[in-house]
Parts: C-alpha cells; structure tokens; sequence
C-alpha cells in the first residue's frame, strides 16, 4: 500500500514539474520571464572593484609617507647621534656635522616633494573622486533593491498566469512595460557608472605616472645631496688622517666595500633564480 502511495506522489510531483516547465516555457516565449536569472551588470561590480582599489591605493600612499618620514626622522636622530658621540674627533666630527646638515635638506626639500606629490596626485584627487560619488552609491543601492522587486514582481505574475493562463498576453504587456521601464533606469545608471569609471582612469594614470616622477625625483635630490657631502668631504679631509689612515682613503675604502656586497646580492639572486630554473625543468 505504502509503494503504491509513493509511486502516486512521485507521479503527481512530476506531473507538476513538467506544467511548472511547459509554463515557464510559455513565459519566456511570451516576455513574462527572462531565460536565465542574471545579476546586475557587469560595469557595477566593475565600479565597486575600482572602488575598492583606490580606497586601498590611498591607504598604501598614507603608509609609504608615514614610513618614509619615520626613515628621514630615524636617519636624523642618527646622524645626530653620530655627531654627539664624535664631538671629540675634529675630523669625525667634520663628517658627522655635514651628515646632519645633508640630512636636513632630504628631509626639508626632498621628502616635501614627496608629500605634496602624493596630496596633489593621490590623496586629494581620491578623497574628491569617493566623496563625489556618494550619490552613484545610492543609485547603485537603489539598483540592487529595485532589481530584486522586479525579480520578485515576475514570480507574481508567472504564478498568475498558471492560474490564469488565459490572461497571459494581459500579463505579458504588463511585464514588457515595466521590463522597459526597468531597463532604461539601467542604462542610466550604467551611464553614471561609465563616467565615474572614466574619471577615476584619468586619477590612476596620472597618479601612476606621477609616482613615477617623484620617486625619480626623490632619489636624484638625495643622490645630489649625498654627491654634495662627498666633496665637501673630500675637499676638507684630503689632507686629514685617522689614527695614522688617511680620511679620504677610508672614504674610498668603504664605498669599495658597499661595491662589493652589492656585487655579492647581485651574484646570489643570479644563483637562486639559476637554481630555481634547474629544478623546474627536473622531471
């Protein structure tokens, strides 16, 4: 009696699954319902990706400032240190106050430029571009809900029509009617959204092309002021010795030094990415 019973239910379930499919058939056939279930458009999820870039853009810039006038504050406070600590060496305390005065300028003029840079290229531009789009936000939000009435109204009007099926045309004007009302509060927005994404283009490449420009300058400010020491130095100290060891010769001797690490770091990620290559043609 039992198999007898499920047989009829599992019978009477597929019969309503076959009407429920003839009728979604007939509702796309008809307009009253749309062939697959899509999202909102692609260009959205677009724009709240981009959105999310910049806000993590400027956080990297705020950090990258920070970091770097804590180094310029360190590198101070350590030539600073270097100069109480040699006050009693004439010819150390000759380099270690020129260290401080060099240090004073990277961190006036070369690392200003670096901070109003990064306010002029990123920070403001960003602050400005987020601030302004909080409307599209709203718009976007309201695009979200309003899509989820208009997929639900279609549930409503497809379960209509299986009890009506005679009033589907009815149901079917209704339907395109507000399809195309929905649609063209799309392209609206859409149109909003393409705007915002092409403005905020604009802020990245001149932003990344800026960055570009202030590192250049950055680093050739610091290596004038450094090219600037060095000859006062050597102009200074050329006749002066240490415990019996010319100045300018250990001068020479350390940059010969810093030469040679550099030429060791280079050599080693040679020998790692050689090695890494050879144990990936290894079977």
């Amino acid at each position: 009696m039992s198999g007898f019973l499920s047989r009829g239910m599992s019978t009477a379930m597929d019969i309503k699954n076959k009407v429920s499919q003839v009728t979604q058939q007939a509702l796309e056939v008809s307009g009253l319902a749309d062939k697959s279930s899509e999202g909102l458009p692609p260009e959205i999820a677009a724009h709240a990706k981009q959105d999310e870039q910049l806000r993590a853009l400027y956080k990297c810039a705020d950090a990258y400032i920070q970091r770097m006038n804590a180094m310029c504050e360190a590198s101070t406070k350590l030539a600073e240190a270097f100069k109480d600590a040699c006050a009693d060496s004439p010819q150390l305390d000759t380099i270690a106050s020129e260290l401080v005065v060099m240090q004073s300028t990277i961190n006036k003029e070369h690392l200003g430029l670096l901070g109003q840079m990064l306010h002029r290229k990123l920070f403001r531009p960003i602050r400005h571009e987020i601030e302004a789009r909080k409307a599209l936000d709203g718009k976007i939000a309201e695009s979200k809900r309003a899509r989820a009435e208009f997929d639900a109204y279609k549930r409503r009007v497809a379960a209509e029509v299986e009890r009506e099926p005679a009033r589907r045309e009815q149901f079917a004007t209704e339907l395109r009617a507000q399809q195309q009302a929905y649609d063209r509060r799309t392209q609206t927005l859409l149109a909003e959204v393409s705007e915002a994404v092409e403005t905020r283009n604009k802020i990245l490449c001149k932003g990344l092309v800026s960055w570009v420009a202030m590192q250049q300058f950055y680093m050739h400010g610091v290596e004038e002021a450094m090219n600037s020491l060095l000859e006062v130095l050597r102009s200074k100290l050329g006749a002066e010795n240490f415990r019996g060891i010319g100045m300018v010769a250990l001068l020479d001797q350390a940059f010969a030094d810093c030469k040679a690490v550099r030429e060791h770091i280079a050599a080693a990620k040679q020998g790692g990415a050689a090695q890494q290559q050879q144990q990936q043609q290894q079977p």
